[in-house]
Formats: structure tokens, sequence, C-alpha cells
């Protein structure tokens, strides 16, 4: 193919290829075979037309939607020294697939630097007066169509591999790829040992820091060098584990077997910026490969970790650390090491670093008896919620929430069922309409009305749906909270797991008031209604000098 160029001026030529990272073929060459087939049909077209061929520019695998590509950048730099002034492209989608953008290179930035632009199969040269370079805008809105088209279905396919519970991105820590299966997880033994060792170690009562110091005792590589070694090459930090390190390995479900993405998503198919998912929209399916830890420890864990944020203590472990807080300014509460005579104190942590700028007040108090305290008022709460009125009540509350949830239950069902009515009434109109029987028109305005009937019943269902999960969910809390008190009342002395199972936070008075916040609601009932509670705190409030 060739055009008629005009061999009086001194054309100097650049070609630009690019390749789709969305290309299928692109893993099975060692270059594509879509850049030789650029390739082919430029050079042909420059032998033909006699034309100067000075270099190649070449982007294999980025997108079109975004002109910060490292090829196309060194071809505006040489543009600019005055190396090329004619660039020539298989058509108008290589250049790029942003309208706005093709348009600005086309229509302003190669004209004003006297470059001339040929996309071949588009027939379009900015060198001629031709109708075809009028319609190039155009053809650069379509091309943007199809990159935000492809990017649709592209998503479309991740999401729906998320869905199922198909890994997508780097193997985590303790795990790898199953070599005849990308999107799946298997026990990388020997880092599977390493983590089992900190939550086990964990849970025992050990620190995070305590945790990250042994695991460089022994000299473990830590997981950014846990690959690398067996290529020979260690960083600095080599088998220097941090505390950070130990508290994300214990944050991550994933060792559970539970896949968890779409923690983040792009703001536009043209941009590469992200952006986080709120934590309740991300995808989570469990059961998709062998577990690490067990979901139970895992809980655990966590529950300890969202409990002791913002205390540095992890020498000495106490049963409420983590749960302090100042009822004045909502800071935590730091609990301090023994003084010479064996007492231990708490203390506003705010207090204690900015108190010389009046921040606060001390809100001292022996931790000591504030903890022989509290256990005496859970083990009294507890008592009081195992007596058998209190359970015959929850019974019949559960029951009322079985009717609830039945209702629940048929709404969905009649709501599923007008659906599949709506959906057979569009097939019966879409019958009619390729019959002739009704006018395009009237297919059009019904078959709209039919298709917001249908969005509107799945909304609904989505709502129902997620008011019966809640629930369950407060059903399952009941049960849960039974089996907890059992076992409270069955412990000669607690221990901090169980205690933060109870307890969301306390907070502590300037005066040693103490609020105290239970995770469940009819413990909260029983502590904030009964005297007897009361007269026990105040008695922690009389002895903790």
């Amino acid at each position: 193919m060739s055009f008629n160029i005009m061999n009086n001026i001194d054309y100097k030529v650049g070609i630009y290829i690019r390749l789709s990272k969305e290309d299928e073929e692109k893993e099975k060459y060692s270059e594509s075979e879509s850049i030789q087939n650029q390739r082919t049909l430029l050079m042909q077209y420059i032998k033909e037309n006699k034309l100067n061929f000075i270099s190649e520019y070449v982007d294999d695998g980025v997108s079109g939607t975004s002109f910060d590509r490292p090829a196309f950048n060194k071809m505006i730099e040489d543009i600019e020294q005055g190396k090329i002034n004619m660039i020539i492209t298989k058509d108008l989608s290589r250049l790029g697939r942003n309208y706005v953008q093709s348009g600005y290179y086309t229509e302003t930035y190669f004209p004003e630097h006297n470059v001339r632009y040929i996309a071949i199969l588009d027939n379009i040269d900015t060198g001629l007066d031709s109708a075809n370079n009028d319609i190039a805008p155009f053809k650069s809105i379509l091309n943007e169509m199809y990159a935000k088209d492809t990017s649709k279905k592209i998503n479309s396919v991740l999401q729906s591999k998320r869905k199922q519970g198909e890994y997508l991105g780097t193997a985590p820590y303790g795990y790898k790829k199953e070599p005849e299966n990308k999107y799946h997880l298997i026990k990388d033994d020997e880092a599977a040992e390493v983590v089992k060792t900190i939550f086990r170690m964990f849970l025992e009562g050990y620190g995070t820091m305590q945790i990250a110091d042994y695991l460089s005792e022994q000299k473990i590589p830590i997981p950014s060098d846990y690959n690398k070694r067996n290529r020979g090459t260690k960083s600095i930090t080599y088998g220097l584990w941090a505390q950070s390190t130990v508290r994300f390995i214990l944050s991550n479900e994933v060792y559970t077997g539970t896949v968890i993405q779409g923690k983040r998503k792009k703001i536009s198919f043209k941009s590469n910026k992200f952006v986080d998912v709120p934590e309740e929209d991300w995808i989570r399916v469990p059961n998709m490969h062998e577990a690490i830890v067990s979901q139970e420890d895992y809980q655990r864990a966590r529950k300890i970790i969202e409990a002791t944020k913002g205390s540095r203590n992890d020498v000495n472990d106490y049963l409420f650390k983590g749960l302090l807080k100042c009822y004045d300014c909502k800071g935590y509460i730091g609990i301090r090491s023994p003084d010479k005579n064996g007492n231990i104190y708490g203390r506003c942590q705010r207090y204690g670093r900015y108190g010389k700028f009046d921040v606060c007040s001390p809100h001292n108090f022996n931790y000591q008896v504030f903890e022989e305290s509290m256990i005496v008022v859970l083990r009294e709460i507890c008592k009081e919620y195992s007596n058998k009125k209190k359970l015959e009540e929850i019974a019949k509350k559960s029951k009322s929430k079985e009717d609830k949830k039945l209702d629940l239950e048929n709404k969905i069902e009649n709501y599923k069922t007008q659906i599949k009515k709506e959906t057979r009434k569009l097939e019966l109109l879409y019958e009619d309409r390729l019959a002739e029987i009704i006018t395009v028109e009237n297919y059009v305005e019904n078959a709209k009305k039919i298709k917001n009937d249908i969005e509107d019943c799945q909304k609904r269902i989505k709502e129902l749906e997620k008011e019966l999960n809640g629930e369950d969910k407060q059903v399952d809390k009941e049960e849960k909270l039974n089996s907890l008190v059992d076992e409270f009342l069955n412990m000669e002395r607690p221990n901090k797991e169980i205690i933060r199972e109870f307890i969301e936070r306390i907070e502590i008075h300037s005066d040693k008031q103490v609020d105290i916040y239970f995770n469940f609601k009819p413990l909260q009932e029983l502590n904030d209604n009964l005297e007897k509670f009361i007269c026990a705190k105040k008695e922690y409030e009389r002895k903790a000098v």
C-alpha cells in the first residue's frame, strides 16, 4: 500500500508500534507476532514510498489509554531534537485510545513541530488535504470507546475470577502458586512453618517485638528476601524482622484458607491511580486453599491486635492491656512497669507525652486493684446472665427472630418469582417485535419499563438479603455469648483472649470512676442497670488510690 508522498521534502521517518497488554498471544513469543506484523506493514510502506527510515519506537504490552509510555516519550524527545519529522503507525489506535490526547498530537503538536503523521489503514495523512483527516477525531472517539469496552470486559473477567476465589496476585509469604494452576495457592512448607510459629508465639502471649527479635536471632530470612536467597542475593536487612512485618502476617486472613481480593480499584480506565475499597465490599471466598492457621486462632490474634493498638508495652502483658482508655481525652491508658515496691499503676498516655502543655490529667490508678475488681464485676454479670429467667427471655427473642427470618426469606422468593415473570414478559415482547406485531418505538418504551421493574426487584432482594444476614449474625452472636459465659464461669482465672471477647473498651475517669463497654448488648444492659455492679466499682474506686 502506498500514498503520494511529496519527494521534494526530506522526510526522516520514525515508525511507532504499540501492542496492548491485553494481547493474548504475547506470552507465546519472545517478541509478539502482532508487533512483527505491524513492523512488516510499516517497513513495506517505507520501501514502496522510498522514504528515509531513521528509527523504530516500540511499546510492548502498554495500554493506549495513557500517553506516558517509554517508547512514545523517546519518540517525542527525538521530535524535539529534530531527529525525525514523520511518524507512521499502522492505524490511529496504535497512536493511542484517548481521543482528547490523540487529537492534541494529530491536530496541534505534530503540525506545530512540522511533523507529518500517517496512519496507514485509516488512510490518514496530515501532509495531504484529505477528507479522511477530517474524520480522524471521530475515529479517536471510537478507539477510546473500544478501549473502555475492552476495559469493562477485562474487569468483568477478573471480577468473575475473584468471586470464584481464583488468586490473581503474587503468592503471599507462606504460599506459592500451584505449577499447574497459577490461580491456586499451595503451601510453601518452610515459610508456612514460620507463619505457624508467629501465630503460636503471639497467642501464647509474646509481643510482636519479641517475636521479631526471636526470628532475627534464628536468622530466618524476611519475606522480601525469602525467594531471593535461591538466587544468592541478600538485602542489608536480610534476616532482620520488623515488628510491622509480624503484625502484617498476623492480620492477613489468607492464612485461614480465605482469598480476599478487590481491596483497591482504578479511578477510571484511563488512569493508573487506585483508591481503597470499603472493607464490606471486599471479595471474600473461604476454603480456597489449605489453611496454615485455623479461623479461630486468626480471630483471636486479630482481636488482640485491635485491642493493643496504641499500647507499646510488649514485655509486661496485662489482662486488660489495650482495653483501657482515658474518659476525658479518649487516648489510651498505659500500664507502667512495677515500681520498687511491686506496685503497678495506670496513667493516661497522652498526659504522659503532652502533660507539660496542659493536655488532660494523670488519671493515675493502681492497676492490680483495678484488675481484681474488674474480674469480680465480670463474674457477677455472667452469673446474672446465666440466670434461667434470662436464658428463657433470650430463647423467646430468638424464636421471634426465627419468625422474622422466615418472613424475609418469603419476601425474597416473591421478588425472585416477580423477576422471572418480568423476564418472560420481556422475551414475549421481543418476539412480538420480531413478528412486527408492535413497532420499534413501542418495543423500546415497554422494554425500558420492564427492565426498570426488574432492577427494582433486584434492588429490594439485595436490601432484604442484607437484613437477613444481619438477623442470622444476631442469632449466631447470642449463641456465641452463651458459650463464652459458660467458659468464663468455669475458668479459675480468665485469660486476656476471653476478656477481649467480652469487652470493647473500659474508660477511666479522672476521679477513678470506671465505664465498661461490652461487645454484647445483654451484658451491657446488665452492667448499666444492676446496682450491685456499681457497688463493686465503687469498692475498686475506694481501694485504687
